[in-house]
């Protein structure tokens, strides 16, 4: 059985998108080469879609990819994101995920976590940005991300967007200001409107591990998604996702295997000077400061490692 398809920049491709958050520096800091070769097993065995982020700094694993890859760029969507707030910076994240990657357009570019619309007010002109890009024929279609339930409940109305990317899975594991019957709505109100989705931390930030294979069947069966994000990092992980996305049985022995990996936020206290970016960035409340010093809830974090590249110090490393 084939992957369900879904249609982006007017190319029909998988559902099943590869992830590159997980293999980059905010997590697992693979190199370019060691990242570029499984996202091109993965394209080699037929994924089409390949999401990064200027935060993540996977633009050079993307790079090693395709250019380890043959297959045809027409055939491929790259969907990349920014926090930039300036019509200036956003210019110069677009031109960067353009140089790093060697690309002459992006298929979807998304305004990235925000998180309130005063969030999205100050993004403005960033924004407009994106839409000029688009008119120059440098950004096929533009979409935006957010952690935040009552957020999206707010923008999903919104029809600049062609694309929401939203935190989703079968536990609502991650959202903190909404539940998931209220996501579900919000995905209902971008639907009606013509609007697609792709959800992001269907296994809720590695939360849901232990039940990858159930977590992975539903939001694949979900018929308000229309494509699915994947951390990818080890060719493990690839087999199993593309067998449960095709509806090809995963062996025990394999499922054991991948349910027994963990992973946890580590902040290097002898490091730690309290500054509290880390704190302001984290949108789950899991972290806060105490005695001058960070510490994280491991109940309320989702690793998504967005608090990484804040610290000043380098003192967190998701491990």
């Amino acid at each position: 059985m084939a992957i369900e398809t879904v249609i982006c920049n007017r190319k029909k491709i998988p559902k099943l998108i590869f992830g590159t958050l997980t293999m980059a520096p905010i997590q697992r800091n693979m190199t370019a080469e060691e990242g570029g070769d499984i996202i091109s097993a993965a394209l080699a065995q037929g994924l089409r879609w390949i999401d990064t982020a200027q935060m993540y700094g996977s633009y050079p694993h993307v790079k090693d990819a395709l250019d380890k890859s043959k297959i045809d760029r027409k055939e491929l969507v790259i969907s990349t994101k920014s926090t930039a707030k300036t019509y200036e910076m956003m210019s110069a994240a677009i031109d960067e995920a353009l140089s790093a990657m060697n690309l002459e357009y992006i298929d979807l570019f998304l305004l990235h976590a925000v998180r309130s619309n005063e969030d999205f007010y100050e993004r403005s002109e960033a924004l407009q940005a994106v839409i000029d890009a688009k008119h120059k024929g440098v950004i096929g279609e533009i979409g935006i991300s957010t952690h935040s339930t009552k957020f999206a409940l707010e923008i999903t109305g919104n029809e600049i967007f062609d694309w929401y990317h939203l935190m989703f899975n079968m536990k609502g594991t991650g959202l903190t200001d909404g539940t998931l019957k209220d996501q579900e709505t919000a995905i209902k109100k971008a639907k009606i409107r013509g609007a697609k989705i792709y959800a992001m931390k269907p296994l809720g930030g590695g939360y849901l591990g232990k039940e990858a294979e159930k977590a992975l069947q539903w939001i694949n069966r979900h018929k308000l998604i229309d494509a699915v994000a994947l951390g990818i990092a080890t060719h493990k992980e690839l087999e199993m996702n593309l067998k449960i996305f095709s509806g090809e049985k995963v062996s025990e022995s394999l499922k054991q295997e991948l349910a027994e990996v963990t992973k946890k936020l580590l902040i290097f206290q002898p490091l730690c000077i309290g500054c509290s970016l880390c704190a302001e960035t984290c949108e789950q409340g899991a972290i806060t400061i105490a005695y001058g010093k960070a510490s994280v809830n491991t109940d309320k974090c989702i690793l998504c490692g967005y608090c990484v590249p804040t610290c000043p110090k380098f003192a967190i490393r998701i491990i």
